[in-house]
């Protein structure tokens, strides 16, 4: 990347704190220097289930603040429900919101965020509708999943029920003001969601590295998440008490996350918010199944970036080519995947799709604003049709492009 034909301008305004147990030693002492007087905690049942909820409130009872428990948060979350948060929020008079959870609660909180404080349906100000402003409730987020990354980010990802598709709300205020990445609030996540979650944050990474939004800062972040992902995951997801694989893979989502913030993502987020949506898939079971083949389809566009991922996992490619290199990527990425049980295709959905199925998934895709445009190669209707029908078992009369 030539620096002199790349301007490029950040603001970070974020206070990040990492540590094991840093939520219990920093949370209530940021509460009261903010001079709030009662948080509004958003999570969901599985956590309160878990005991990491109380975990969380128990240092919040000993400092003596007040708080409101809202757990009503579903995967993927409903517009519909925002609304209904809102209500709750309001009636329990807070004046600050705390997301306590993964990637659904974060998106939840700032959509909260944004409904109780402007006029109107949560889904107006979506983007390419009303802006969001300035006014919105002081935002702590507590991220318990090691992928999401959304509690550095400028988004928030919705669902329309009745469209059947995923919504993007995009705006500086939403990056929270106070970040506790604590890997302790990780222990005891069920394997598969290690993978999945872990997993998202690869495909963060590898996607804000070759987009077209990309600059130095973000690259930098991304190569490093990429390295401490490939390093870690596969021990997180094998042995529970790696407790330092465990933290590096955390505070990866996190660089992940600020990497993508900033410089965006392509078209592996577009093809998997529809799957989301749709079929309730995953999140990141969805990015990682789609990775390969948006590499594939990359490819010609941005050789020497895929290749620089490739060379840094593998130092022997160093001597191949850069076309060869890129190529190489592929494998690597599929073995990486393979290794934490990762599948390779939507198949494990135990149903077959059609043809109309396919085609208005491929129409979501194309209409997922925020991602599709940043990717670094041009994709047209059909191209995302023959990427769908490489990972989605179709039905026999699905039609298939040649």
């Amino acid at each position: 990347m030539s620096l002199i034909n790349t301007p490029f301008s950040l603001k970070l305004d974020t206070d990040l704190k990492f540590g094991f147990q840093i939520v219990q030693q920093e949370l209530a002492n940021s509460i009261k220097k903010a001079g709030k007087k009662k948080a509004f905690i958003i999570t969901d049942k599985g956590l309160i289930d878990s005991g990491v909820v109380e975990n969380v409130t128990s240092s919040l009872d000993e400092a003596g603040i007040d708080y409101a428990v809202f757990s009503d948060v579903l995967p993927n979350p409903p517009a519909n429900s925002v609304m209904t948060g809102v209500e709750s929020f309001k009636h329990e008079q807070a004046d600050m919101i705390v997301a306590l959870g993964g990637g659904s609660a974060m998106d939840y909180a700032k959509a909260l965020a944004v409904a109780a404080t402007h006029p109107g349906f949560v889904l107006s100000y979506s983007l390419g509708g009303k802006p969001i402003e300035d006014i919105l409730p002081l935002l702590f987020a507590i991220p318990t999943t090691i992928g999401t990354g959304s509690e550095v980010t400028i988004a928030s990802v919705i669902t329309d029920t009745d469209a059947g598709r995923k919504l993007v709300l995009a705006s500086p205020y939403l990056i929270p003001k106070s970040v506790f990445v604590d890997p302790s609030l990780t222990l005891g996540l069920p394997r598969q969601h290690v993978a999945a979650t872990g997993s998202d944050a690869f495909v963060h990474a590898v996607e804000s590295y070759v987009s077209l939004p990309a600059n130095p800062f973000t690259d930098a972040l991304a190569l490093q998440a990429i390295r401490m992902i490939w390093d870690n995951l596969p021990q997180t997801y094998g042995h529970d008490g790696n407790l330092e694989a465990r933290a590096q893979v955390h505070l990866a989502s996190t660089f992940a996350g600020m990497s993508f913030s900033l410089g965006g993502l392509g078209l592996v987020h577009s093809l998997s918010h529809p799957m989301s949506a749709r079929y309730n898939v995953p999140h990141g079971l969805a990015n990682a199944i789609l990775l390969p083949h948006i590499i594939e389809h990359n490819l010609s566009a941005t050789p020497q970036r895929y290749a620089d991922i490739a060379r840094m996992l593998d130092p022997e490619l160093h001597f191949e080519s850069v076309n060869q290199a890129a190529k190489a990527l592929i494998p690597l990425v599929q073995e990486f995947l393979q290794s934490i049980d990762i599948p390779d295709s939507f198949g494990y959905l135990d149903r077959g799709f059609s043809e109309e199925q396919i085609e208005q998934l491929a129409e979501d895709a194309m209409n997922d604003h925020g991602t599709v445009h940043n990717n670094p190669k041009k994709a047209v209707k059909e191209d995302i049709v023959k990427i769908y029908q490489k990972v989605l078992p179709a039905m026999k009369t699905a039609k298939v492009y040649n």
